[in-house]
């Protein structure tokens, strides 16, 4: 079997996001993965995940992103989380001056985790 889609590059790569409780990180999620939106707030309880396929310049791309939860009980259990991960989204919420100043800590937290070879260039 000699199909075009067998022959394709796969990648896989794991995306967290990250910020205080409420901001939307749940809903941010739900709108790229499954097209919907809803009003109502459900807090997440430690980590939820859910799966994107895609195709990107002819890769077959799986993102597998982690919806953290923004409650500071949780926040211990983060390093277990973002160990591995790809790519780190930092969400606020633009009427929530506290919820973007604490993006400062979060980045602070991954950057620890994560380790990159240059934190001062991790872009904020």
């Amino acid at each position: 079997m000699n199909s075009a889609s067998s022959q394709r590059k796969k990648l896989t790569l794991k995306v967290i996001l990250l910020g205080e409780s409420g901001v939307g990180k749940t809903s941010i999620i739900n709108r790229f993965v499954n097209k919907k939106f809803s009003n109502c707030y459900k807090a997440t309880i430690g980590v939820d995940f859910m799966k994107k396929q895609m195709t990107v310049d002819g890769v077959d791309v799986t993102l597998h992103i982690w919806d953290t939860a923004g409650f500071e009980k949780y926040q211990s259990l983060g390093s277990a989380y973002y160990r591995g991960a790809d790519c780190c989204v930092l969400v606020y919420d633009l009427t929530s001056a506290p919820s973007f100043r604490a993006i400062e800590s979060w980045r602070d937290e991954f950057l620890v985790v994560s380790n990159p070879s240059d934190p001062d260039d991790f872009p904020l």
